[in-house]
């Protein structure tokens, strides 16, 4: 449900909230070409301060980049801030209460873009720990599930090694719901290098299955970036 909140009422938010700082009292009727293109310009600078937010948000979620969403989220913000010094250019003589609006609500669309992408960054913290323990079980297929084939595939020793690599990345992971998908992954890799000691594919056959479950809780947890 944050999540939700987070990918489309806060854009949206944004977006009304730079509409009240930088189109407020335009006209659209009765003014010349010239006028019209510049006030179409300012609602631009609206949906481009939306559309950066979506995408800020976006990418500070889950395993998401901070640098791509810092860059988005500063790209949101100046468009807010300019359509605003625009507006005050194209309306020098707004009244005193409607510049005291546009102003507010155009700093409370910068903030609201800080606060949201820093607060869904912090969010994000687990997923960023889990990611190690999410390429390990990517590639550990011929881990996972058994071979049924008479000497062939990995050995003991291997197991007990993948085991022990995917229980210390998954106490890496410590927070949000990705630290009890990742304690779950560590318990069943020991379990499957257990299953493998004492050859009994049927055990570990399952044990697999329920393994993948559970990274598929954790991708579901933690999706990529959309």
């Amino acid at each position: 449900m944050t999540e939700e909140i987070t990918a489309y009422v806060v854009p949206a938010l944004v977006a009304v909230l730079a509409a009240a700082g930088t189109t407020i009292g335009i006209q659209f009727r009765d003014v010349d070409a010239y006028e019209r293109r510049r006030g179409f310009w300012q609602w631009l600078l609206v949906l481009l301060a939306a559309l950066a937010t979506l995408g800020a948000t976006n990418s500070a979620s889950g395993a998401g980049s901070l640098l791509e969403a810092s860059l988005l989220s500063v790209l949101a913000m100046a468009a807010v801030i300019l359509g605003h010094v625009m507006w005050r250019r194209r309306v020098p003589d707004a009244e005193p209460r409607t510049q005291r609006l546009a102003v507010a609500a155009s700093a409370l669309a910068v903030v609201v873009v800080a606060a949201s992408v820093t607060f869904t960054y912090i969010s994000g913290k687990g997923c960023r720990q889990a990611q190690p323990l999410v390429q390990s079980s990517r590639a550990s297929s011929g881990l996972i599930l058994p071979s049924f084939a008479a000497n062939q595939g990995p050995t003991v020793g291997d197991f007990n090694e993948w085991a022990k690599v995917i229980d210390e990345q998954a106490k890496q992971v410590t927070s949000g719901k990705a630290a009890e998908h990742a304690r779950r992954l560590g318990d069943l890799a020991g379990q499957i290098a257990d299953a493998e000691r004492t050859n009994d594919k049927g055990r570990h056959a399952m044990l697999g299955v329920q393994y993948y479950d559970e990274l598929k809780g954790l991708l579901m947890t933690c999706p990529p970036p959309r």
